[in-house]
């Protein structure tokens, strides 16, 4: 009887990628790759009829992010494992990768027989997260993101769900001042708007 192969999906736009990788994961014992795509609709409308094992995530995608269509997959189809596989090792993006429900993170820069074990990890319902990736979290964790005082009373009442001018006449400070500290919130977080700042305040649990 032929042993079961773990049934792997790619969602990574570059060709040569995914192409290389599949080979290499084809030619292993465990797992085999049974689809790839280029972007996360094509791999959406796939998931509606036909779910892998495990699938390898790119973190960015022409047609959105991987960490919001992380969190859709795994609300939608827990049964699917999700590895994510990026050439991106900031904190902030693995953390918020992490929290969004992924079950392991690799860099593209590992060699092939680390991600053919942590396929086989996640796959077998553990949790996988390389070396140095690890490392990144450890050095992250121990340097949280500085916040002066104004900062941190701003970000409380932005995450409140008040304006400029609101948070202006409670600190008796102008509207200007106050959305040149939001602005520089943005950037000291890497994120790109007041949503993506509210939810990584709510995980870094500084309200």
């Amino acid at each position: 009887m032929k042993k079961y192969k773990i049934d792997v999906n790619i969602v990574d736009d570059h060709t040569m990628l995914s192409e290389g990788l599949s080979q290499a994961i084809n030619k292993s014992e465990n797992a085999h790759v049974s689809h790839t795509f280029k972007t996360l609709e094509s791999c959406r409308q796939t998931l509606k009829t036909r779910r892998p094992d495990v699938l390898l995530l790119d973190i960015s995608m022409p047609d959105g992010d991987g960490i919001t269509f992380c969190q859709q997959v795994v609300a939608e189809y827990p049964q699917v494992r999700i590895l994510a596989m990026t050439c991106h090792d900031e904190y902030s993006l693995i953390q918020r990768m992490l929290n969004s429900g992924a079950h392991g993170y690799i860099l593209k820069s590992s060699p092939v027989k680390e991600l053919l074990n942590a396929i086989s990890l996640v796959y077998q319902g553990e949790n996988y997260i390389s070396e140095e990736v690890d490392s990144i979290i450890q050095q992250g964790a121990a340097q949280q993101v500085p916040l002066t005082d104004t900062e941190l009373d701003i970000l409380r009442l932005i995450c409140a769900g008040h304006t400029n001018p609101e948070i202006a006449e409670q600190l008796y400070l102008s509207p200007e001042t106050v959305n040149w500290h939001r602005k520089r919130l943005l950037a000291k977080f890497q994120v790109k708007n007041t949503a993506g700042l509210v939810s990584l305040a709510i995980q870094e649990k500084l309200l």
